[in-house]
């Protein structure tokens, strides 16, 4: 009997570490979300002028990942040192820097949700190129799944509240109805 209760134990405490994590992980892009929406679409200072330097955020950004990363790394005692070469890096992470000061950019002119979706519709191309290039293979479903997520997009896209893709209102300070206070 005490055979049996050990995995039950075990299988309860493997569903909480993940519900924990689902919620951690959904909470921190959300408050991402809020605070990036706020930070391009606000109007700061006496002149009243929108944030310019998207790269100066991506920084902050990088150098607040790292640090965090490092932190978590020594916490459960894992070595700091990189699996691969440190070149071997450099491609992924210009490429991730430059997506990143695009998206900023792009909420210059876009709400943080409809960005969201845009990013959604990707899922096509994606497949695309990993069968292209990876030789994944992909069932039915998943063809139809990103197909109907990649309609939904450009439907919401194509026709849109016109307040989600106004960048600014006349009333300085705000943003539109719907977007992100």
């Amino acid at each position: 009997m005490e055979a049996t209760a050990a995995p039950v134990v075990q299988k309860g405490s493997r569903f909480w570490k993940c519900v924990f994590a689902v919620v951690g992980i959904m909470t921190t892009l959300v408050i991402y979300g809020v605070l990036q929406e706020k930070i391009m679409r606000v109007p700061y200072g006496a002149n009243k002028e929108y944030f310019k330097y998207s790269l100066f955020l991506v920084f902050c950004n990088r150098i607040t990942t790292s640090a965090v990363s490092a932190v978590a790394l020594l916490a459960s005692k894992k070595a700091l040192d990189p699996v691969a070469p440190v070149y071997k890096y450099c491609l992924i992470s210009v490429s991730n820097i430059l997506t990143t000061t695009c998206q900023y950019e792009a909420l210059k002119y876009v709400s943080f949700p409809v960005q969201t979706l845009a990013k959604c519709a990707k899922m096509i191309p994606v497949m695309v190129w990993g069968t292209l290039i990876m030789q994944k293979r992909y069932r039915g479903p998943d063809y139809l799944l990103a197909f109907l997520v990649t309609v939904g997009c450009f439907f919401f896209i194509l026709y849109p509240k016109q307040h989600l893709i106004l960048v600014h209102t006349a009333e300085e300070g705000k943003t539109p109805p719907g977007a992100f206070p």
